[in-house]
């Protein structure tokens, strides 16, 4: 909720199993491997920032 990163919930369900085998290969990703993983994403509402920055935070804190 910090970071808006959900708007519709459309698109959530792609990027939740995007970072999960993101986050298989690389348990620690870099922002660079993060945008990697997200890249085959569409969200209609553009909420595209803020899902990175959310998931950035939540990798930082191990979650």
């Amino acid at each position: 909720a910090a970071n808006d990163a959900q708007q519709c919930g459309f698109c959530t369900p792609g990027f939740v199993v995007s970072m999960r085998a993101a986050l298989d290969k690389y348990p620690n990703p870099t922002p660079e491997q993060i945008e990697a993983a997200l890249s085959g994403n569409i969200c209609r509402c553009g909420t595209y920032e803020q899902m990175r920055q959310a998931i950035v935070q939540l990798t930082r804190k191990g979650g």
